[in-house]
C-alpha cells in the first residue's frame, strides 16, 4: 500500500490489525523488510498489530530529490498513519529512524504513545557516519537523504516517554547511555552488539515489549 506525501511522493507502508499497533521506522541505507521483518520484530507484535513504513528514498517509496530532513521524514510517517486511519500507535525506531520517531512524536502530540529508539543517542548524525553506514548496507542513491539527515541530532526534551537501547560495540551510538540519563529516560544495554546486529537481538525486544506495556 502507498500513503502519498505532502509533495506527491508514494510512501510505502504494510499494516496489520491488532489492539495497540506498533509503527516500525527504519534507519538510514535500510528498509522495513531488512530491519524489522528479517529480524522477528514484525513476528514479536503479532499480538499487537503493526505498521512498516519505507522511508523515502529507501526500499519501495519513491526517490524525490528533497524532502530528506527529519521534520520532512515525519511528516511522510505521518501521512501513513492518517491514511491507515490510526489515531494513536507505539513505536520503534532504529538508528536515523530515532531522528524521525523523535520528530515525529513531537510533530503530532498524542499519536506516539510511547517511542522506543534503538542505535541512537545525541550526537548529531555525521557524513562520514552515514556514509560507513550506507557501504555495510549496501546502499546505493541516497546522497540526497544523507545530504538532508548531516548535522540533525535529537534535541529538546521527550516528546513521550521514551526508552534507548544500543549495544555496547555501537560506535553510532556510544553517548546513548549518557545521554539516556541526562534525558531522564531509561537505557537498555544490548551487550556486545554493534550498530548493525543489535537490532535483531532478543534484549532488544523483549526490552521494548516491556516497556510499552507499563
Amino acid at each position: 500500500m502507498f500513503a502519498t506525501a505532502a509533495d506527491g511522493t508514494k510512501i510505502w507502508y504494510d499494516t496489520a490489525a491488532g489492539p495497540r499497533p506498533v509503527l516500525f521506522v527504519h534507519g538510514f541505507a535500510s528498509d522495513s523488510d531488512r530491519t524489522w521483518v528479517r529480524t522477528g520484530w514484525v513476528r514479536a507484535v503479532q499480538d499487537r498489530g503493526h505498521v512498516l513504513v519505507d522511508l523515502r528514498g529507501h526500499g519501495q517509496s519513491g526517490r524525490p530529490a528533497s524532502g530528506y530532513s527529519p521534520d520532512g521524514l515525519a511528516r511522510d510517517v505521518l501521512s501513513v498513519l492518517d491514511e491507515a486511519g490510526l489515531s494513536e500507535v507505539d513505536a520503534v525506531a532504529y538508528s536515523m529512524g530515532g531522528l524521525v520517531g523523535w520528530e515525529l512524536a513531537g510533530l503530532a502530540p498524542g499519536r506516539i504513545g510511547r517511542l522506543a529508539l534503538g542505535g541512537i543517542g545525541g550526537a548529531p548524525a555525521g557524513r562520514a557516519e552515514l556514509a560507513r553506514v550506507q557501504a555495510a548496507l549496501s546502499g546505493q542513491g541516497l546522497e540526497a537523504c544523507a545530504e538532508g539527515i548531516a548535522g540533525h541530532r535529537i534535541e529538546g526534551t521527550p516528546p513521550c516517554p521514551v526508552l534507548f537501547a544500543a549495544g555496547d560495540s555501537d560506535e553510532v551510538a556510544a553517548d546513548a547511555p549518557e545521554f539516556a540519563a541526562a534525558l531522564n529516560a531509561p537505557f537498555v544495554s544490548l551487550g556486545r552488539r554493534n550498530h548493525f546486529n543489535a537490532v535483531s537481538g532478543r534484549r532488544f525486544k523483549e526490552a521494548v515489549l516491556d516497556f510499552f506495556e507499563r
